[in-house]
Order: C-alpha cells, then structure tokens, then sequence
C-alpha cells in the first residue's frame, strides 16, 4: 500500500488537495493510505514513528518549519522518496532543487496537471506493482496485480482472470479463500473491489459503474450484490470528488 502526505497549513487547502489527490489515486487504481497535516513537524513526527511516505506534496511556506525544510530533512531520511511542492510562491526556486522535488505545481491546484504528474511518477518511479503469488498442481506462479482482472471463488477454489499484451486471456486456479486474497491484497499497491461475496475485481479493468452493476473492460457486465454496493458507491464517489474544484 502506498503512503501519501499532504502538509498544507490551509485547512479549506488541505481539504481541496487531498479530494482532487483521492480522485486521482482512485482513477488511477491504486491503493493509498493517505496522510493529512497541517505542519512540517507534524509530517516528520508521524515519518519518526510510522516509516517513510512515498509520495509528500508539500506547501512552501508554512507556519513553523518550512515546506522547503521538511523536504531536506525528509530527503535525507530517504533519497527516494517523491517531493511535490504545490504553492504560489516561486521565489524559492534554488531552494527547492536543491532537495531535488520531482514537481512543483502552482495553486490553484489544476487537476489535470496533476493527474498527468501521478502517472509520469508511476511510470517511471513507483511502477514496480505487487504480483500474487501461489501454488497449484505443485506448480508455483507469480503472477503481476495490475494483469490480473479478478479474482473469484467457487467453493474452495479460486479463479484468476489476467490479462496481457497481445494474447488472449488467461485463468490461473488455486485452493483457498476470496477472504484470505482480500486480507492480502490490502497491503498492495494496486486497487481491488468486493463486487460479489465471490467477486474481486481490479478497478483499473472497470469501464463504467451503475448503481447496481459495473461493466468490466471486456464488456462483461456484473452485478454488485447489495452488501457491497455502498463500498462500490464511495470507491466511485472518491474518483470523482476532486473534479468539483474544477
């Protein structure tokens, strides 16, 4: 699972970013554990005592220690961490390279730009996604989370759907639990949602979402049972609360 920090001293700022942050991670399938601060030493106190975050967007100026601050002290705490400084002050220009930020972006925050930042940083830095890894006829496989379409059971046995470039599509099969594979999946970095209590579908496969049903990139439509339509309902909500600051 991802670690995400927004430090912003804003509150209504904060409140803004971190929905138009959500939306984007949502779109983008990827599950992300988000931090809020509204100071450079809350951020590094929570770094002390929890670990390292992957991705910071830091403000600039800040009551107390500085944006630019809290980055060199959390660059050198670690050198791979991704910095994004998003403020309206650009004085600071030799400041901030000098902690080597990955982007700046002015406020007001323009989502698309964003958005485009996030997947270069995928791409390019964070694209080492999760694989599921298990056992079947004495054969051990590994196979990629962000191929894989869905999981589903029958009974105590479980089906993965995965895809790959330029070939049909493929179904592995395995002996245990949708609960035990949920359980683990929610330590990865990549998005899966509960349709059906047999269902587990990777949210990057989803095209459209209805009330009731959600339609699969290979046009299979599936029912969401009702127990999880709520769960479904705010995972849908998530991807598009960033766009109402547009």
């Amino acid at each position: 699972m991802l670690r995400v920090a927004i430090c912003e001293d804003v509150l209504s700022e904060l409140q803004k970013q971190t929905q138009i942050i959500q939306s984007i991670m949502a779109r983008l399938s990827k599950n992300v554990k988000f931090f809020c601060f509204r100071s450079g030493e809350e951020l590094l106190m929570e770094t002390d005592t929890t670990g390292n975050m992957d991705i910071v967007f830091l403000d600039v100026e800040m009551l107390g220690i500085s944006g630019i601050e809290t980055a060199r002290i959390l660059r050198e705490r670690d050198s791979r961490v991704i910095l994004i400084f998003v403020s309206c002050h650009n004085q600071y220009c030799k400041e901030m390279i000098e902690v080597q930020p990955y982007a700046f972006i002015d406020k007001p925050v323009s989502e698309e730009k964003l958005e485009k930042i996030l997947k270069r940083v995928f791409e390019t830095h964070l694209n080492s996604d999760d694989s599921y890894c298990f056992s079947y006829n004495k054969r051990q496989y590994n196979i990629p989370l962000n191929q894989i379409r869905f999981f589903q059971s029958d009974k105590r046995i479980v089906q993965i759907n995965a895809v790959q470039l330029d070939m049909p599509e493929l179904e592995y099969l395995f002996y245990g639990k949708l609960e035990e594979v949920e359980r683990n999946l929610r330590k990865a970095n990549v998005k899966f949602l509960r349709i059906r209590k047999s269902l587990l579908v990777n949210t990057r496969f989803i095209k459209e979402y209805s009330a009731d049903r959600v339609v699969l990139d290979n046009g299979r439509e599936v029912e969401i049972s009702k127990n999880y339509r709520d769960h479904v309902r705010q995972h849908y909500i998530s991807m598009l609360k960033g766009r109402r600051w547009e």
